[in-house]
């Protein structure tokens, strides 16, 4: 995340620092961007880049954590209206999202980004760690999913939860990376991913009819 010398940057200057981002982003394919082109546009030394940010994939995260902030309060007003559902949370986010503005630079820049990189780097620009690396932002997550659990009707250890919602998460990110690909539409992939969230929720091994794509 980005260094305290940038935070404490005034609110024009780091807004010019972030535009400047957002377009080079949105230009190319991720690991084409340039950091030249980002400090030529902000009209920054490389120097002062790097007294703000450890590299590009730094920036990427730091743009990426309102998309992050939101996902999560979206995740639990979707649990509370769904009744303490947590496999109800992924399809009604990916839906929310795929409605959103497919015109803007934020969606060039998520395009490219999700085309370009493999699962892994998809995941750390993201910053979902995730149960494997048991980091303390994952930890807190699931902490309070769990206090919003509904566990008469989904009877399940925090354990177990951690590992349904990364796997949660590894489905939203493929279905939202082919959505901005323009793999399939929206209610192909809603499909798909409706379908997987059941046999995650039932069991592969359950009674399960999917639903034709």
């Amino acid at each position: 995340m980005p260094t305290q010398r940038f935070l404490n940057l005034k609110e024009e200057k780091k807004k010019v620092i972030l535009e400047a981002a957002v377009h080079e982003f949105s230009r190319v394919p991720y690991s084409s961007a340039s950091i030249n082109q980002i400090i030529k546009e902000a009209d920054i030394s490389r120097g002062s880049f790097y007294t703000y940010f450890e590299d590009k994939d730094d920036l990427m995260r730091y743009l990426l954590r309102g998309a992050g902030d939101r996902c999560q309060q979206w995740a639990f007003r979707i649990m509370e209206e769904e009744k303490g559902n947590v496999f109800a949370v992924p399809i009604r986010i990916l839906s929310k999202l795929m409605d959103r503005d497919t015109e803007g630079l934020g969606y060039k820049m998520y395009q490219n980004m999700l085309s370009d990189l493999n699962l892994v780097n998809q995941h750390q620009l993201f910053g979902v760690r995730g149960f494997l690396f048991r980091d303390d932002t994952f930890r807190d997550f699931i902490d309070k999913v769990y206090l919003n659990l509904d566990k008469s009707r989904f009877p399940m250890e925090k354990e177990t939860l951690s590992y349904v919602v990364e796997m949660s998460m590894m489905l939203s990110i493929k279905a939202i990376t082919l959505f901005y690909k323009r793999a399939a539409s929206k209610e192909d992939i809603l499909t798909v991913a409706g379908n997987e969230m059941h046999i995650l929720e039932k069991g592969a091994c359950s009674s399960f009819k999917p639903v034709e794509v």
